[in-house]
């Protein structure tokens, strides 16, 4: 049986050879080249702050199934942003998260937080979609791809004005952690049987290269994971499920951004 990340792949593909019906690669590239206003940076929020969490807003996923089906983005990326955020992730797919793009439009209505768009991305079209529907950053998942289109794929969004989340499941794409690389996540769940396990994060963190800012994914479940992490030298945490599971996304985000010692 394919992995959950190549079933996702294979339907990103199909999504992506639709949205080119409609509006061809060149027609999105001119509409992302002329979306002008200025990006956020991801990173230097971070690294700004006592306690760097990426926010994330998602109504289900794979390994829990709903978590929150009917929760308005607006409102709670709004409630992240009073509440202490670094900056705020928005789940664009469709299929196994309830996402949209949309989704990523109306949060950049409520919020001056850097917007990370978490999707799948497998061509370059999906990035300059990202720029046109406001986002600051994008995810890019080494699973999914290999070392040229990662330095493809950066350079790409970085003459468009967007940094790179670069996301790593093990030491062998290490290699594709290149120095214009301007974050790099360590994802805690395996991706074929959705376990979570701190061991390996905490193995692969040594051997990133020194100065690259580091974001921990995935799995953290309370604020003694995340101070856990921190400890270990994370120096940001993406967090969804622990949030968006409560009655309160926002005042749960609050009690981790205010744990001690965060730094």
């Amino acid at each position: 049986m394919k992995d959950i990340l190549q079933r996702i792949a294979a339907t990103k593909r199909t999504e992506v050879e639709a949205a080119r019906l409609c509006t061809p690669l060149e027609m999105m590239r001119e509409s992302a080249l002329r979306h002008t206003s200025p990006t956020r940076s991801l990173r230097r929020s971070i690294q700004s702050r006592d306690c760097g969490i990426i926010a994330e807003f998602k109504r289900r996923s794979p390994s829990r199934g709903e978590i929150s089906p009917m929760a308005q983005v607006a409102d709670i990326v709004a409630d992240y942003t009073r509440n202490g955020a670094a900056g705020c992730s928005i789940l664009t797919d469709t299929p196994y998260f309830g996402g949209a793009v949309s989704d990523l439009q109306v949060a950049r209505t409520v919020t001056d937080l850097p917007l990370l768009r978490k999707e799948f991305i497998i061509d370059e079209y999906q990035i300059y979609q990202t720029r046109t529907s406001g986002a600051d950053a994008i995810l890019l998942i080494a699973s999914l791809l290999d070392a040229t289109r990662v330095r493809r794929f950066t350079s790409v969004a970085h003459q468009l004005g967007m940094e790179v989340l670069l996301e790593l499941h093990g030491e062998e794409e290490l290699p594709m952690v290149f120095s214009d690389i301007d974050l790099v996540g360590v994802n805690n769940r395996n991706l074929r049987d959705f376990s979570v396990e701190f061991a390996p994060s905490l193995t692969l963190i040594e051997k990133l290269p020194a100065g690259c800012v580091k974001i921990a994914e995935s799995g953290i479940r309370n604020s003694e994971d995340m101070l856990r992490l921190r400890e270990a030298g994370f120096d940001g945490f993406l967090i969804g499920e622990a949030f968006m599971g409560t009655a309160s996304p926002g005042s749960t985000l609050a009690s981790y951004v205010n744990a001690r010692p965060c730094r």
